[in-house]
């Protein structure tokens, strides 16, 4: 179940300031300026999240998420290309070749897993997460948006989603309006990054990373304008 906590009609303001935070920082084809925008875009998301936490404890509300949980870390994890440009650069100033070459053995693993399931399927599968190392993140300060929006009241259900994916009565118990505000900043922003001519698409976080590494200068097509990568095809997901 996704909990009800939030105001109406509030989607298109977070779009809207989503949108002017990507117009204050235009990227105009350099990386460190995307990654200047995309800081203060997380910032925001994060005192965000952190405002509504406080105000669920205020209201004797449980958030469940903490430290060391990882449930979700094993779901299908989706990211935007913008998203991934900044991540990949954060891998390959901070970790060794050998680092690297080993979260792309266990992305090839869960993208072999998932790439061949229906996409349906693979929202209905557990698989860790190839930035997954001893139950910790190792790019969490650049995680993705999704990663960051996934608040839960209940760890339990989270953990019902991880042990029986295939169930469809096991639904974390999410946050609605962490989760539709966030992506609401988040498409805003893209907007704003379309509108330089930079091609943003939403998929699997292992299957554009796999992407990226397949040429050293991919990071810098995309800056220039090549599309990288298709978009999942969340269209032919069933409604539950």
């Amino acid at each position: 179940m996704v909990q009800q906590i939030r105001p109406e009609g509030f989607e298109q303001i977070f779009f809207a300031d989503g949108n002017n935070l990507g117009k204050a920082y235009p990227v105009q084809q350099e990386l460190s300026k995307l990654k200047i925008a995309q800081r203060q875009l997380y910032h925001n998301v994060d005192l965000l999240i952190d405002a509504f936490s406080q105000r669920c404890e205020s209201d004797n509300v449980p958030v469940a998420c903490h430290m060391g949980c990882q449930w979700c870390c094993h779901q299908a994890v989706f990211a935007s290309t913008h998203e991934m440009v900044v991540l990949m650069d954060y891998l390959e100033k901070r970790f060794s070749s050998e680092v690297v070459d080993e979260i792309k053995q266990k992305a090839k693993a869960k993208e072999a897993k998932l790439s061949g399931l229906s996409p349906q399927e693979a929202l209905n599968t557990s698989h860790p997460c190839p930035f997954l190392r001893k139950g910790s993140c190792m790019v969490y300060p650049v995680r993705p948006l999704g990663c960051r929006i996934y608040l839960s009241s209940n760890e339990e259900s989270c953990k019902a989603k991880y042990q029986h994916p295939e169930d469809p009565k096991a639904i974390p118990a999410l946050f609605d309006f962490t989760l539709k505000a966030g992506r609401q900043l988040n498409e805003g922003f893209a907007a704003a990054l379309k509108e330089e001519g930079l091609s943003v698409e939403e998929h699997r976080i292992e299957h554009i990373f796999l992407q990226l590494l397949k040429l050293p200068d991919k990071k810098n097509e995309w800056l220039h304008g090549a599309t990288i990568h298709e978009s999942f095809p969340f269209d032919e997901i069933k409604e539950n």
